[in-house]
């Protein structure tokens, strides 16, 4: 009643619910417009090369050179350790180099042996078909040995633990089947401690004395790897004391290390005590 006949015919005229459709469509003009998406769905995490080559050193797969301290021999891939440092790279192929002239004699000499006839000739059999495996590389780490699956009705064994002091040589009866790289050092847990950091294998600074550091430091610079030798001279500057504050010291003369022999000196001088003890040592 109050609208009255005008706004009535205005509502009829509506057709509530019929879409009705414009003869001419609105200009919103040719700049384009930013869309945002706020609910992203999550995102798969892949791993990455550092994690994958991480993973074939635990796995012990596709090694294909030997680090060589005396007799022990640590497994290891050629392109990781050649990755390092240009020096490392030389060294990597002077140890392929060398593999492979050794490995041509021997070859030629299986030849000879297999053209051989008569009943005095002994029959080559070739090492894949005796069934017979190559030589495994030591354990370095508990984690790189996996068992066998087992049969059904048996338990997995448990996984052996290996420990760091464990001597892990073993002799050559054999030529080996893989390039060897000869460290010119005395102690393996050095070239440990270099495949723990080429590896990434925790953030740890696994040496457990003075002089194995001291071989840490010459791996280092024969093999031009700065970051080896830095978690090398942190060490020095670690658990430091009054009975290794002058050897420490002396190492880091011998290598050139002078902000850490600043170090040590500026800390024994604020320490009474420890000055006196340092200047009564003999050494």
């Amino acid at each position: 009643q109050r609208l009255g006949s005008r706004g009535c015919a205005c509502i009829d005229s509506m057709e509530w619910g019929k879409v009705i459709s414009l003869n001419t469509t609105p200009s919103i003009g040719s700049t384009p417009l930013d869309i945002e998406v706020d609910d992203f769905p999550p995102a798969k995490t892949e791993r990455n090369l550092a994690e994958g080559i991480k993973s074939l050193y635990q796995t012990c797969q596709m090694y294909d050179l030997n680090l060589v301290v005396g007799k022990t021999s640590l497994p290891a891939h050629k392109v990781v350790l050649a990755s390092m440092s240009t020096a490392c790279c030389e060294q990597v192929r002077k140890a392929v180099a060398e593999f492979e002239q050794g490995r041509e004699p021997r070859e030629a000499l299986q030849s000879t042996e297999q053209v051989k006839t008569g009943p005095e000739a002994e029959a080559v059999v070739p090492l894949q078909a005796t069934g017979e495996a190559l030589a495994a590389s030591p354990p370095v780490y508990s984690n790189q040995w996996k068992p066998d699956s087992p049969s059904e009705g048996e338990k997995a064994p448990a996984p052996e633990r290996v420990s760091p002091n464990k001597d892990t040589s073993q002799e050559k009866s054999r030529p080996s089947s893989r390039p060897e790289l000869v460290l010119d050092i005395a102690s393996p847990e050095a070239a440990r401690a270099l495949l723990d950091m080429v590896y990434g294998l925790g953030r740890e600074y696994n040496i457990t004395s003075d002089e194995a550091n001291k071989d840490v430091l010459r791996l280092a610079k024969q093999l031009d790897i700065p970051s080896l030798q830095e978690l090398a001279t942190r060490y020095l500057g670690e658990q430091l004391s009054s009975e290794n504050a002058v050897a420490r010291l002396q190492t880091c003369q011998e290598f050139g290390l002078d902000e850490m022999y600043d170090a040590i000196v500026e800390e024994v001088v604020m320490t009474r005590d420890a000055l006196q003890l340092v200047a009564a040592n003999e050494e």
